[in-house]
């Protein structure tokens, strides 16, 4: 029962909580809802503040944006106003330079013809070149002179060394005192010994003769030998004092000698001869010099003794009384002057230059100078006697006085011949000599030719006759036509027979005349034309429209000949666009130029019709080929010829600002469409930078190549390639300004 009841009481129990617990669970999910949504919103809230914060940030970039921009345009607008108005005053600059040409040159035209440079007539300019000849060809001879002179400089410097001697002459020997007491004078014998030098000098050979100068010093030895006894010794006797009556001193000298030094500084000046068929040279003239060392020195040996009347023998080898035997007796060196010399010199010799291959020359000689001036300047000297020795009373042989013999009276007047004879060696090395070249002779002025053309009838000049004149040596042809006044200056031309003929319109052609033309010669050839007799004279006539309406317009017409620049005729349209012209048949370019039009060229060659010629108005969107523009084959290059086309070009963009163009090249099909592609981009890209050089703004103009691919043409014939090898350019804006047409 109880089981049942708890049962009963569970059941209830779930029962009433059940609901409550679905209660419970509504509630909070209701609550988890609540704050998904309240979370939603906030983020929907913070990513709508972010969008609007972007939104805010992205408007302030694109004003900054905007800001920039037009401060970028505003410079830019700047920059191309300064531009052009720097275009605008070159092109006044380059027009008053024009200008200022034109005007120099009209006034040289002007000028009167006493004041102009007068032209050389043909005796004066033969006459200016004989003088100019003459005077090369003197210069010339004495430009040979000089090379053909067999003549060579010499520096070099030699060595000699062989047998020396001073030769002493003049000597006043004294005789001897009486009774064989105190014997005076002396005598000399002079020995040589080796000797040499060492010199410097310049060498001049003209042809086979030399002369040689310079600078030398000369070393001399010699070895006199002194006596004043038959046995050639030497002996002096004194009395003893104060016993002179009773006791003698005797001074016995044994090789007794007197070594002589010298050395002097020479200036050799010497005369010779080269021998043509043999190695041998030979020179002898004198040499002056000055003596710059000199010395003596006196040696031997000395024996004393005393002879004593009273005494049976003499008293000998008692060192201790000064008397001593075979004492060495050598004095010191003294110096000896020697002054001025004057030598004879010869020497023979070899030249070594076919044995020795060097470059300087090698002479090995034999020589002799001998000196025959008075070289000695020596005096005696203080207390000097008749003989070599100054004796004292009771003189001490350790200390016996002896000068050289060149001091002593008996050698006052005595002389010194210095002697050296031996063997030279000498180098010589050849100066280069100025090298001269002759100067070569003045072209000769070719001789002037001149051909004037003339009507028979009238005699009056004519212009524009085709004058050709032919070299008949050559076969070469010139042809010119002449000018108003009926001249064709040929100008310069070689020497030889011509050819020379006319034609015009008009007019029969002229005879044939074969002219001889010389040298320094200035003629002129006349040719007389007749004229044509003809019921009618066709004149070049024609009329200019525009091309798209039609419409005849009024323009400038400039008439030019093929390939020239100069005006034959200058002419104004009338209201229906036509001109007439008095230019007869002929090939012509017609240069029309109008207010708001493209400037045409056009090619007339007139016959007898009248020409219908078309010119474009300029506006956006019209193409003009470039005219008269050349460019080297498969290049880029703008040839010279092409210069007044571009010229026109610059000149109608520089005189009108606001015409913006885009330039367009074009080649026919030969090729790779690669390669083409390149060259056409190339071309229009080199007609855009030669306007950009021109003054031209380069953002006005842009550039592309086509290639191949728009031919006007048909790319199988030659005419139809070149017509399709073309630069063209569009007008892309022409802005709000007038257009003005220069031509």
């Amino acid at each position: 029962m109880k089981r049942i009841i708890y049962i009963l009481l569970m059941a209830f129990g779930l029962a009433a909580v059940a609901p409550m617990a679905s209660i419970v669970d509504n509630t909070v999910a209701a609550t988890y809802a609540a704050d998904a949504r309240a979370k939603a919103q906030a983020q929907r809230e913070k990513e709508k503040a972010k969008r609007l914060k972007e939104r805010e940030k992205a408007k302030a970039k694109a004003a900054k944006e905007r800001e920039r921009a037009a401060a970028q345009k505003k410079k830019e607008q700047a920059k191309a106003a300064a531009q052009k108005q720097k275009a605008r005053e070159k092109a006044k600059a380059q027009q008053a330079k024009a200008a200022s040409s034109r005007k120099a040159t009209t006034a040289k035209a002007s000028k009167p013809a006493s004041q102009r440079q007068p032209e050389l007539s043909a005796a004066e300019e033969k006459e200016q070149y004989l003088a100019q000849v003459a005077a090369i060809e003197k210069k010339n001879k004495r430009v040979l002179a000089y090379l053909n002179r067999d003549i060579s400089h010499r520096l070099g410097f030699w060595g000699q060394v062989g047998y020396s001697n001073l030769f002493t002459s003049g000597i006043n020997y004294a005789a001897p005192a009486a009774e064989g007491l105190n014997p005076t004078g002396f005598r000399n014998k002079d020995n040589g010994f080796v000797g040499g030098g060492l010199g410097l000098g310049y060498q001049l050979r003209y042809k086979q003769f030399l002369m040689t100068v310079g600078a030398e010093f000369n070393f001399y030895n010699s070895v006199m030998s002194l006596s004043n006894q038959e046995d050639g010794e030497f002996a002096l006797q004194y009395g003893m004092q104060p016993y002179a009556s009773t006791m003698i001193y005797h001074y016995d000298f044994r090789n007794l000698n007197d070594k002589l030094i010298g050395g002097f500084v020479q200036i050799p000046l010497l005369f010779g001869m080269e021998l043509k068929q043999l190695p041998l040279f030979w020179q002898a003239g004198l040499k002056a010099g000055i003596g710059v060392l000199g010395q003596s020195t006196v040696g031997g040996t000395l024996t004393t003794a005393i002879e004593d009347k009273e005494l049976i023998g003499g008293l000998t080898d008692m060192y201790n009384h000064t008397l001593v035997t075979d004492q060495a007796l050598q004095q010191p060196a003294t110096k000896v002057n020697f002054g001025l010399n004057l030598a004879a010199s010869a020497e023979i010799g070899v030249n070594l230059d076919q044995w020795v291959n060097a470059l300087p020359k090698l002479r090995v000689s034999l020589f002799a100078d001998y000196g025959f001036l008075n070289s000695l300047s020596y005096k005696a000297a203080d207390g000097a006697q008749d003989v070599p020795t100054r004796m004292l009373v009771n003189p001490d042989p350790l200390d016996f006085p002896v000068n050289s013999a060149l001091a002593t009276t008996s050698a006052a007047g005595a002389k010194v011949n210095p002697f050296l004879v031996g063997v030279k060696f000498a180098v010589w090395f050849e100066l280069p000599r100025k090298q001269l070249e002759s100067s070569p002779m003045p072209p000769k002025p070719l001789p002037r030719l001149g051909i004037y053309a003339y009507d028979e009838a009238t005699g009056s000049a004519l212009g524009g006759a085709a004058v050709e004149v032919t070299e008949l040596a050559s076969d070469k042809t010139k042809q010119k036509n002449s000018n108003r006044q009926g001249v064709v200056k040929v100008g310069r031309v070689a020497e030889g027979e011509y050819r020379v003929s006319a034609t015009k319109n008009g007019y029969f052609p002229s005879d044939t005349v074969i002219y001889t033309v010389e040298e320094f010669t200035y003629d002129t050839v006349k040719l007389r034309m007749e004229r044509i007799p003809a019921p009618i004279v066709y004149t070049l006539c024609m009329n200019i429209y525009d091309e798209e309406t039609k419409e005849p317009i009024e323009a400038t017409a400039r008439i030019t000949a093929l390939n020239d620049t100069i005006a034959l005729y200058t002419a104004q349209s009338s209201d229906d666009g036509f001109i007439e012209t008095p230019l007869t048949e002929g090939s012509y370019i017609a240069r029309l130029s109008a207010q708001g039009y493209m400037p045409e060229d056009d090619t007339l060659r007139f016959v007898r019709d009248t020409f219908d010629l078309y010119m474009q108005h300029i506006k956006q969107g019209i193409k003009v080929k470039i005219e008269n523009l050349f460019f080297a084959t498969n290049k880029t290059v703008i040839l010279p010829q092409s210069e007044q086309a571009m010229a026109d070009l610059a000149e109608f963009l520089l005189e009108n600002q606001t015409v913006h163009i885009h330039i367009v090249g074009h080649t026919d099909a030969v090729g790779t469409d690669e390669a083409n592609q390149i060259l056409s981009e190339g071309r229009a890209n080199a007609v855009r930078n030669d306007l950009i050089k021109r003054g031209v703004a380069a953002e006005r103009m842009t550039a592309e190549g086509k290639g191949e691919k728009e031919p006007v043409a048909d790319n199988d014939t030659d005419e139809g390639r070149q017509l399709n090898r073309r630069v063209e350019f569009t007008i892309t804006d022409v802005g709000d300004e007038d257009i003005q047409q220069v031509f």
